[in-house]
């Protein structure tokens, strides 16, 4: 290396390589979170941040983000890493009436609500296309990774926003090495009967970004119908969660541990996890 610098050197004007100088980056700097509503430098302006759960939109959702950038905004929507929305330059008296948008609310009609204010687990979950779409991916990645979040949020109460990130293969386009929790697809024996393989995945700890990016370690391998137990025990272990007593738990919460429960895994992502109708509806039949 050091002979390879100074040959670099020698053909550098002045014949030196200069150094890298004063870091004019702000290391202290802390990674903002742009859900909901936020005020912008220009006066009686605001960006409103908008969650697409797992990154799962629909061609209508689509549409209707840009008929509401279009009556409350400019027209601009900005999309973020962790695939999600922003909305920028809304006015302050049309702010309300955008939160109280169908799409931003219920969801009725839509692939699911895009909530301006998500938990803690769905609004940094990001994941890859998964096996319905992509050839290369060995599980289903979107609904199974909503279907746990929301499981999650319902069964434990979180103290910090914890980033899980799911890929379905190797390619790990859903960048599982820089996740808090990272899931990667892969296969692994029935857990239930001892025989022939089901849908899994490689669970990654330890990612970060920013100023202090450092990439996951591979901890252990877990069936996806195992998961909310192991996982609910890495969030009391590592992040400091508590599990929610179930006397304290909402009928939203009972549906979304429902949901899990009655998960169609190892189904291939087909109909069963996306169904076809009604704008191919965010809901696991």
């Amino acid at each position: 290396l050091e002979n390879f610098r100074d040959e670099v050197a020698k053909r550098m004007p002045g014949g030196k390589l200069e150094t890298e100088g004063t870091d004019l980056v702000d290391s202290t700097h802390k990674r903002r979170d742009y859900h909901g509503v936020h005020k912008q430098k220009q006066e009686g302006l605001n960006y409103v941040g908008i969650n697409v759960p797992a990154g799962r939109i629909q061609a209508k959702d689509m549409f209707e983000m840009a008929t509401l950038a279009d009556a409350y905004g400019t027209g601009e929507v900005r999309l973020t890493v962790e695939q999600n929305y922003i909305i920028p330059n809304v006015p302050d008296d049309k702010v309300e009436a955008l939160l109280q948008e169908p799409l931003l609310t219920t969801g009725e009609g839509f692939a699911s609500a895009f909530k301006p204010n998500p938990g803690r687990l769905v609004k940094d979950l990001v994941s890859c296309t998964g096996n319905q779409f992509c050839g290369l991916a060995l599980i289903e990645t979107k609904a199974t990774g909503k279907a746990l979040a929301e499981a999650l949020e319902a069964t434990m109460d979180l103290t910090r926003d914890v980033r899980m990130h799911w890929t379905g293969c190797p390619n790990t386009c859903g960048q599982v090495q820089v996740a808090d929790i990272g899931f990667l697809g892969c296969q692994v024996k029935n857990p239930e009967t001892g025989k022939g393989n089901v849908d899994g995945v490689k669970i990654f700890l330890g990612g970060n970004i920013g100023h202090e990016a450092e990439l996951g370690t591979e901890v252990d391998k877990v069936a996806c119908m195992s998961l909310l137990p192991y996982t609910q025990d890495l969030l009391i272990k590592k992040f400091g969660a508590k599990k929610k007593r179930t006397a304290l738990m909402t009928d939203e919460d009972r549906a979304a541990v429902s949901r899990w429960e009655n998960f169609p895994f190892n189904s291939g992502g087909g109909l069963e996890v996306f169904p076809a109708g009604e704008n191919g509806k965010y809901v696991v039949k």
